[in-house]
């Protein structure tokens, strides 16, 4: 099993290559992009609060305000994300709305790699990195089921 930081790292590549279609989509690409998106971001953004973020916290607190910051992130870019997949893709603004949250994402991304992460990899111990990087796969795997399970509800 991979570390939880490679674990992490493999996921924002993948979110990378879905943005870089949804930047070049048709309009009419764009609802199964942003359906691409919710199922690799929400799962991932849930499984480290749920697992990541309490363990960096008790390992570098001086992280916390980072962590803080990520977390607000998460749900403003869930949010982005729900009101993109209940607009209509060619209706005013939805370029606008798509740019916004990639470049939300993408900030957040580049502070937890080149940040919060280090911090993280130099304070835990291999076997500690190792053991979430198990808990953090359950966790997405578990959201991911969650989220679908409700997708098919609506």
């Amino acid at each position: 099993m991979s570390g939880v930081i490679t674990l992490i790292k493999e996921d924002h590549q993948k979110l990378e290559s879905v943005f870089k279609k949804l930047e070049k989509a048709e309009p009419q690409e764009i609802p199964g992009l942003l359906r691409q998106v919710q199922e690799l971001l929400v799962p991932h953004s849930k499984a480290e609060e749920k697992v990541v973020y309490p363990a960096i916290r008790s390992t570098v607190p001086d992280e916390s305000s980072d962590i803080e910051d990520g977390l607000e992130e998460h749900h403003h870019v869930e949010e982005t994300l729900e009101q993109l997949l209940a607009s209509d893709p060619e209706a005013p603004g939805v370029d606008g709305l798509i740019a916004a949250m990639i470049g939300e994402v993408r900030h957040h991304v580049e502070e937890e790699e080149e940040q919060i992460l280090p911090a993280f990899g130099d304070a835990a111990s291999n076997q500690q990195l190792s053991d979430l990087g198990e808990q953090f796969t359950a966790a997405k795997e578990e959201e991911l089921r969650a989220l679908k399970a409700g997708s098919a509800g609506a």
